[in-house]
């Protein structure tokens, strides 16, 4: 069961449920420093990616963004405008076996990739080192937990981006400027693009800029 509704997304599927709730930065700011960053499985995006690419089906960041955006509003700014060019934060609530566990999600571009950070939510009385990164808890959202919620909300994005694809008219057009990549919508085409000499990339940001 999906259901989306006021910056609200509710997922459950494998007998777990997912609730998303929109943050902006100051929200997520707060709840940021009270938080565990867990660490990233790298391996998992680039089989998960692969997969994607060998079957055509993959979203470029024109496209994730936009669904994004028709989803629950306008990008944040809590990323590096240098490597990145939006940010999506969100309080995480996760439903497993009659518990309830409180996560941040944070799903954001970082030079030309797409991520899907994940924080644990502190409680008073907890005395983990948040100057570290931690690995999954297993008890509350491990890692397996992790990789199937990221491949489900992917398959998410890309069932509503086909409602949406359609009917999109606004230009727009974002760069990477650590990675020279444009993206953005133009002339009914969700592009993205990668430039190898940064005075080329530099000539077509001016031409769509202008």
């Amino acid at each position: 069961m999906n259901q989306s509704q006021d910056k609200v997304i509710n997922i459950e599927f494998n007998g777990k449920h997912y609730r998303l709730s929109r943050l902006d930065d100051s929200q997520y700011y707060e709840l940021w420093k009270n938080s565990l960053a867990i660490a990233d499985d790298y391996g998992f995006y680039l089989s998960l990616y692969l997969y994607l690419r060998d079957r055509s089906s993959s979203l470029n960041l024109a496209q994730v963004y936009v669904t994004l955006e028709k989803l629950c509003g306008s990008s944040g700014k809590f990323f590096d405008d240098g490597k990145g060019s939006f940010s999506f934060p969100f309080f995480l609530e996760v439903s497993k076996a009659g518990q309830k566990f409180d996560y941040l999600l944070d799903i954001y571009d970082h030079r030309g990739s797409l991520y899907f950070g994940i924080r644990k939510q502190l409680k008073p009385d907890d005395s983990y080192d948040a100057r570290i990164i931690h690995q999954p808890f297993s008890e509350e959202f491990s890692r397996q937990d992790i990789n199937e919620f990221i491949s489900y909300f992917y398959g998410y994005l890309q069932g509503y981006f086909a409602t949406i694809e359609g009917s999109y008219e606004q230009f727009f057009c974002k760069r990477v400027d650590s990675n020279c990549i444009l993206f953005g919508f133009k002339d009914g085409i969700f592009f993205e693009e990668h430039y190898e000499d940064y005075e080329d990339y530099e000539q077509a940001v001016n031409l769509l800029e202008n």
